[in-house]
């Protein structure tokens, strides 16, 4: 049956017609518009780790230790390698779909009466990219491969920060813990002082009594403290993925080695899940491309080479006879099942850009919050340092006073107490700190 010709002209004309009406999308410009709005600086698509590592924040030997323990053996951190490497060949995939392929084979064939027959053949395939639709796909997959791997970068920065802000918690745990061990010895030291003076009769009963409740309630937070740290500790392990205890930890912070004013001068450009949502943007605009040029008509040739013998030198070596097909195919009817593709392709390009404004504006107050709360944190421990200083000499007072019996017990507790206080507040106020400072780094970009 012939092809009606005012059908092909028909057809040949809604392919044009498509042509011309294709609406491309540029997200991918939105979104770096948007991070200059908002961030104040130019989206570096390429941009480079920070010189500045989170690591290099608090040098520590034991630190460093545990951070490359959880680099090698966290189960977390490995799924998502394998995620990158599964993406790499993915992208191996697509992109030698551009190239021609060549299969070749040879089979024997035998009925009875007659002698074995060979026949070898070689085909060849080739879907000319006159549309770049197959190069679309690839630079779709390379997107893909590289948003993959600031994933990776990520789950790798933000576990580094975990091990970090985990031992932090450990050393806070332990100051707290000799804070409290302390102040229970003291505690224990009022009671026998109040026994011998209840013996000799200078005081009352009731000065015992509220000496063991501050002992009691004391030892209470102790055993907390205790447990915490058990916790703690198997909870850091955990995060190094082993199954027993690899940490012993000093009771003294590290020091800071970055200034909070570099910290601040880091771009948030170098932030990995900023990258990462740019380059599914990228993605998700040529797929968009593929979407749509999939209605355009395709060229493909195939070419095969054959040949029949007797034996098995003649069949390859001998003549053989080839053949070439061309082959021009475009969509003309699915009830808009392709322009309906087009259509999800480009409100999936969309709904990325609406992600990476989500991730951006997290960014942005991650960066804010931070920066508000280290000042607030150290407004308040120079002010509990002086509290402090100020507690500890009404102690020394309170304390000769009450060996002189010029004042009472129970003043004297109330000062101790809130000198322990103020040590135990003062500790968990420099935990807050540096543990914040980390945050800060995460949130600028710093990473390992």
């Amino acid at each position: 049956m012939k092809f009606p010709p005012i059908l092909f002209i028909f057809s040949l004309l809604s392919i044009l017609s498509g042509c011309a009406t294709f609406d491309d999308v540029h997200f991918d410009q939105q979104a770096s518009d948007q991070f200059n709005q908002l961030a104040g600086a130019t989206f570096d698509v390429n941009a480079r780790q920070s010189s500045v590592s989170l690591l290099a924040m608090l040098p520590n030997d034991e630190l460093e230790q545990l951070v490359v323990t959880a680099l090698n053996h966290n189960p977390n951190l490995q799924q998502s390698l394998l995620s990158l490497k599964s993406a790499q060949q993915q992208l191996i995939g697509t992109s030698s779909m551009q190239w021609p392929t060549v299969t070749a084979g040879v089979s024997g064939n035998k009925s009875q009466g007659s002698a074995i027959s060979y026949t070898p053949s070689i085909d060849v395939a080739w879907t000319l990219d006159i549309w770049k639709l197959l190069a679309n796909g690839t630079s779709a997959g390379q997107a893909t491969m590289m948003a993959s791997g600031y994933a990776y970068q990520g789950t790798r920065d933000i576990l580094v920060a975990q091990v970090m802000q985990a031992y932090l918690g450990l050393i806070q745990t332990r100051q707290l813990t000799e804070i409290e061990t302390q102040r229970v010895a003291i505690l224990k030291t009022n009671e026998q002082i109040i026994v011998s003076r209840y013996q000799k009769g200078l005081i009352d009963l009731k000065d015992l009594d509220t000496a063991k409740t501050s002992t009691q309630s004391s030892q209470a937070t102790l055993v907390s403290y205790q447990a915490d740290y058990d916790s703690a500790v198997r909870n850091l392990t955990l995060l190094t993925g082993q199954a027993k205890n690899v940490v012993s930890v000093v009771a003294v912070f590290p020091e800071v080695a970055q200034p909070l004013a570099l910290l601040s001068s880091q771009d948030l450009s170098r932030r990995p899940d900023l990258q990462q949502a740019y380059q599914v943007i990228v993605a998700s605009q040529y797929q968009h491309k593929v979407a749509y040029k999939s209605l355009l008509p395709s060229f493909s040739l195939s070419g095969s080479l054959s040949n029949i013998g007797s034996n098995l030198h003649e069949t390859l070596f001998g003549s053989a006879a080839w053949q070439l097909l061309g082959q021009l195919s475009a969509p003309l009817f699915d009830r808009g099942k392709l322009s309906s593709e087009v259509e999800v392709a480009k409100l999936n390009a969309q709904q990325s850009y609406w992600a990476f404004q989500s991730t951006l504006l997290t960014a942005v107050n991650e960066v804010q919050n931070a920066q508000a709360l280290e000042q607030s944190l150290t407004s308040q421990i120079s002010l509990t340092n002086a509290a402090l200083l100020s507690a500890r000499r009404s102690e020394q007072a309170y304390t000769s006073r009450y060996r002189l019996g010029t004042s009472s017990l129970l003043e004297l507790l109330e000062v101790q107490q809130q000198t322990f206080s103020l040590k135990a507040q003062l500790t968990q106020l420099t935990y807050q700190r540096l543990a914040n400072r980390i945050s800060l780094g995460l949130a600028l970009g710093l990473g390992v």
